[in-house]
């Protein structure tokens, strides 16, 4: 893997070592347009467009102390009940400081730079490790700081996702423990004291211990992104001292010159910085899908919809876990959630999958989904293969998970609503897996199963609808 390391051709000879960024300022107040739904959802961000069918909008999620995350979603005019715009001068100001998280990838580097990294003891090896401490989980990596840190980053995106639309409802509940090895014989280490020595996935979610082990030889990418790192951090140094030179020497409008020529090579240092972390996600793709995916076992599990005996949900302790077809199938939509300028994007279907579903509905060979009646009352055996001839079914009953996880969160939007409360109540205290779906949707099976797959041939790659 090549990574990019920039030099600027105006430098000045002798420039001290980059020094660590200072600390961003404290939060200041940001107004927002608001976005009210139906089901009584609300998202505060900015709206991106409107149009006949609907509106394009991009929620901002600014948790104290940690970076600034953002997400662009869909809403048609049907599912809007309200829309809070604000006043012209202040939308403006707000596109100005959204764009100035990340035009040109410094906004990516503001962001890991920002993150407190303490050193951490590795089993079998003291002081070996990094960890970042979110609020929602604790990384724990073997890798350079570099890599931890664009780690930790890219997991802070997906759990902002995980909490957008599913948001806590556990009080006190201990943040998931994430440890990231960097090598197979570390990997296989951790995985040794909870049974699963054997197990080939790059990632596994250790309920009992409420933490997500994986492991990847990720060594020497790390390596390579810290000093990739080093040397930008060494030229931006090198830039800032330049420039408060220039500008003791020459008065504008000679100064203007020579400030353009700063601006043009600090921004070929980000551009450099932001492939750098393209090629991270690129290499990092499949490793990381498996991690968000087992990551959202256990935000589910210990934020939002721990397991619960039928006679605590019937006293009204919560609603219980979620049924492993959904579990499962929201677990996919959000593997393949992408990053792109900084942004997360987790409303766009995975284009395989998709593609897939719509050849088997239409017939040319693709994967046909599970019929309705039959995956609602799936249980754990449906997506376990032991066997190569389990293999088929077990994909199946994932892809029709993900495919009816996916429309009931962005078709329908009923994940998280009170309706779909009490559907979790009905089938977690013995009730009727096919009867408490009728009510959470509205409408029989054989009608909502009409709707589902003529929705799913209508979607876009982009989570657009076609017309």
């Amino acid at each position: 893997m090549r990574l990019v390391a920039l030099t600027c051709p105006v430098l000045l000879a002798g420039a001290a070592l980059a020094q660590p960024p200072a600390p961003p300022a404290g939060l200041a107040n940001w107004s927002f347009d608001e976005i009210t739904l139906q089901n009584g959802a609300k998202f505060q961000g900015l709206l991106l467009a409107e149009g006949p069918d609907g509106f394009r909008f991009r929620h901002v999620s600014r948790p104290p102390g940690r970076p600034t995350i953002t997400l662009t979603d869909n809403f048609t005019r049907a599912e809007v009940k309200e829309l809070k715009r604000l006043p012209e001068a202040e939308r403006a100001l707000l596109k100005e400081r959204l764009a100035d998280l990340d035009p040109s990838g410094e906004g990516e580097r503001k962001r890991m730079d920002s993150l407190e990294l303490v050193s951490k003891d590795w089993p079998g090896k003291p002081g070996a490790a990094r960890r970042y401490e979110s609020e929602y989980f604790f990384l724990e990596s073997t890798g350079s700081e570099e890599l931890t840190r664009r780690s930790a980053v890219r997991l802070e995106q997906v759990y902002t996702a995980f909490a957008r639309f599913l948001p806590p409802a556990v009080k006190d509940a201990r943040p998931t423990r994430i440890m990231l090895a960097t090598d197979r014989d570390e990997y296989k280490a951790l995985l040794g004291p909870v049974g699963e020595a054997l197990l080939l996935n790059p990632a596994v979610y250790d309920r009992a211990n409420n933490q997500v082990l994986c492991g990847h030889d990720l060594r020497e990418l790390g390596t390579r992104l810290q000093t990739a790192r080093i040397h930008h951090s060494q030229e931006l140094a090198r830039l800032d001292k330049y420039e408060g030179e220039v500008r003791k020497l020459y008065p504008p409008p000679e100064l203007n010159r020579y400030l353009g020529a700063v601006r043009a090579e600090r921004n070929r240092v980000f551009a450099g910085d932001r492939e750098n972390g393209a090629r991270f996600d690129r290499a990092t793709a499949a490793v990381f899908a498996v991690l968000y995916h087992e990551a959202f076992h256990a935000y589910a599990t210990t934020f939002v919809y721990p397991p619960l005996p039928p006679e605590a949900v019937k006293a009204g302790k919560g609603p219980g876990e979620l049924p492993r077809w959904l579990n499962e199938g929201l677990a996919q939509v959000f593997e393949t959630s992408v990053v792109e300028a900084g942004e997360l994007r987790a409303d766009t279907p995975d284009k395989e999958r998709l593609a897939r579903v719509k050849d088997g509905l239409k017939g040319k060979g693709g994967t046909a989904l599970v019929p309705l009646g039959d995956l609602l009352t799936t249980n754990r055996d449906a997506f376990l293969a032991s066997h190569a001839d389990q293999k088929a079914a077990a994909n199946r009953a994932y892809l029709s998970s993900w495919a009816l996880a996916y429309y009931l969160t962005f078709g329908k939007r009923v994940i998280g609503t009170e309706a779909f409360r009490k559907y979790l109540v009905a089938v977690n205290t013995g009730g009727d897996p096919r009867q408490a779906f009728a009510a959470l949707v509205g409408k029989d099976a054989a009608a909502f199963e009409k709707d589902w797959h003529a929705y799913l041939l209508k979607l876009n790659p982009d989570g657009t609808l076609a017309k």
